[in-house]
Formats: C-alpha cells, sequence, structure tokens
C-alpha cells in the first residue's frame, strides 16, 4: 500500500529475500571430477619400467636397486604413505606427491595476484612454473646439472601443472576453498614434504656429478634462495609492488617460525650427516652421495617427517598461540 503522502515505501523499507546460501561441495564436485580426469591422463601417460620422476635418472645411473622390505610395507595407509611414497619419493617422484607441490604453486601464483587470475594466461603458464612453483629444480639442473631441466622433461608434471593452473586460473570457488585456513595448512604441509625431500634429492645429485663440498653448500643456498628471488623478479615484470628483500625473509635464525629458514637448515644437516657420520667417504674416493643417501632412506625419511611435524605445530601456534594469527607461507615461502 502507498505509504502516508501516496509514496511508495522505498527500497531500504522493503523486506530482503532471503539470499541463496553458497555451497561448498560445488567446489569439491568440481575437484573431484578434475581429479580422476587427472589420474586417468597420468596413468595413460606414466612410464613403465623406471621411477616416474626427473630424480629417477641419478638411480639409474649408478645402479641403485630398492632395498629389501622398502617396496612394500606391512599394508596399511601408514605403510602405503612411508614406503610407496617417501621411501619411493627418494629414486622416484611419486604422483600423489607431485599433485599436492603442482596445486601449492598455482595457489601461491594467484595468492600474489591478490586472489585475481594472472594478467595474461601465456606469461602466466611459464613464469607460473619457473618462478612459483619449480624454481629451485630448475636452478639447480642449470648451475649444477648443464644437461637438461628435468622438471620440464616429464609428462606427468607438465599435466599435473597444466591441470591445477587451469583450475585456479578459471574457478575462483577453488582457490578460495585452497585458501581456507585448515586447508591452506593441510596444502602447504603437502607441499612442504616433497619440497623438503626434494631438497635432499637434488642435493645428492648436485654432488654426484662432481664430489667437491662447496657444491653441497652452494646448493643448499641455491635450493632455499631461487624461488624467492625468483618471485621478486617476476612482481617486477608484472608491475606489482616490489617486497623488500628483508621482508621476504627477515634476518634471522628462527628456524620454528620461517620455513625458509628450517629448509635450509635441514638441507644442511643432510650434507653434514652424510660427509661426517657417515662412513661412505664422498668426498674421497667412496661411494656418491646417491648411494650413500640410499643406505640412510631413514634419515631422509626422518628429515621430512620432522619438517611435515613443524610446520603443523608451527601453523597450530600461528592460530590459537599467537596474538597476530599470521601464516608465514606467502611470498616469502621458498620455492623449489
Amino acid at each position: 500500500r502507498p505509504a502516508a503522502g501516496g509514496r511508495l515505501p522505498t527500497m531500504a523499507r522493503l523486506p530482503l529475500l532471503p539470499q541463496p546460501r553458497q555451497r561448498p561441495l560445488a567446489s569439491l564436485l568440481v575437484l573431484a571430477v578434475a581429479a580422476l580426469a587427472l589420474l586417468g591422463l597420468l596413468s595413460v601417460l606414466r612410464p613403465t619400467g623406471q621411477p616416474t620422476a626427473f630424480l629417477g635418472g641419478s638411480a639409474a645411473v649408478v645402479g641403485v636397486t630398492p632395498e629389501a622390505g622398502e617396496e612394500e610395507g606391512v599394508g596399511g595407509p601408514l605403510d602405503w604413505l612411508h614406503y610407496e611414497v617417501i621411501i619411493f619419493s627418494h629414486t622416484g617422484y611419486p604422483i600423489p606427491l607431485m599433485i599436492g607441490f603442482n596445486c601449492f604453486g598455482n595457489v601461491l601464483l594467484r595468492k600474489e595476484c591478490d586472489g585475481q587470475p594472472y594478467p595474461n594466461w601465456l606469461f602466466g603458464y611459464l613464469l607460473g612454473f619457473v618462478c612459483y612453483t619449480y624454481p629451485g629444480a630448475i636452478c639447480s639442473d642449470l648451475f649444477f646439472k648443464h644437461d637438461f631441466v628435468r622438471a620440464m622433461s616429464n609428462n606427468n608434471v607438465m599435466l599435473a601443472y597444466t591441470f591445477w593452473f587451469i583450475l585456479i586460473q578459471t574457478f575462483e570457488s577453488v582457490y578460495k576453498f585452497f585458501t581456507r585456513k585448515w586447508v591452506f595448512i593441510g596444502l602447504t604441509t603437502w607441499w612442504l614434504a616433497d619440497a623438503t625431500r626434494a631438497s635432499m634429492c637434488f642435493l645428492e645429485r648436485a654432488v654426484m656429478h662432481q664430489a667437491v663440498f662447496s657444491r653441497g653448500v652452494f646448493q643448499c643456498f641455491l635450493w632455499c634462495s631461487a624461488g624467492p628471488i625468483l618471485r621478486v623478479a617476476e612482481a617486477s615484470i608484472r608491475g606489482a609492488p616490489i617486497t623488500p628483500l628483508d621482508k621476504v625473509q627477515p634476518n634471522t635464525f628462527n628456524a620454528f617460525k620461517y620455513p625458509l629458514i628450517m629448509m635450509w637448515m635441514s638441507s644442511m644437516f643432510y650434507l653434514f650427516f652424510m660427509t661426517f657420520l657417515t662412513d661412505c667417504d664422498i668426498f674421497n674416493g667412496g661411494l656418491t652421495m646417491v648411494e650413500c643417501g640410499k643406505k640412510h632412506n631413514d634419515v631422509y625419511a626422518a628429515i621430512v617427517y620432522i619438517s611435515c611435524s613443524l610446520h603443523i605445530v608451527r601453523s597450530i601456534y600461528a592460530v590459537y598461540g599467537s596474538e597476530k594469527s599470521v601464516f608465514i607461507f606467502d611470498h616469502c615461502m621458498c620455492g623449489t
């Protein structure tokens, strides 16, 4: 009815219609269907008779074969995780780790663009791969291998990266799902498992081709520095505000607070362990570091588990224990 004076009520006074509720299951359904498609493609193109990794070539060169009892466990999800994922990742690249690693790289790419799709898909595809997903692996091959960039020579890696690039750049709901608090913690832990094991594998390869201690030291620095430095360069090319280096990584040795420092310390510990706490004699004509590493899979796995456990504790502390709930997994996070 008209209000007093013959005027119709304003829109502000009209009752609002109930808004449709957002359905997070829609994004989960998209992820499930896309994941099944990805697994189907990977099963078709997966190499047979050799490790499915750009690290497997190292083991093949020196004739390292899996030790008895490591190829198959007693059974159950924990045995599968330990033997078929973590231990196998020492000479191969398990698809479960590959999927999570590429997912995080693409989430980080969009996160650095303030949650928006990359300005140009043609440049974004390459820069996302080089600067946000595999910067450490690419730089390690260029500096220490002088052969070919293995991350760009693996069909499974290309499929996994392309899958997540299209999905996260296209569907905002998928990106928002992965940036939810607890989902993001799970994703970063998933990523960290692959990043930590790869840091040790690439360290072994860097020293194997020329057994010099300094190569190992520089590999540790390169692995942890390549990602942040390339991301700062990418932000400059994109025209985004440049983050000062003391903000990218504060000048500290606090490994608990900063994953980048923990990554460097883990790599250096692995190098010193192989050099001084084993009988491999890797720098004096003994075993290569790849062969020596294969003899100490327990240390390799322990470093991965400790890094992931520390990150979970760090994240819980950031959520509940600190005054400011801040995740140290943004621009400064080390890439590999």
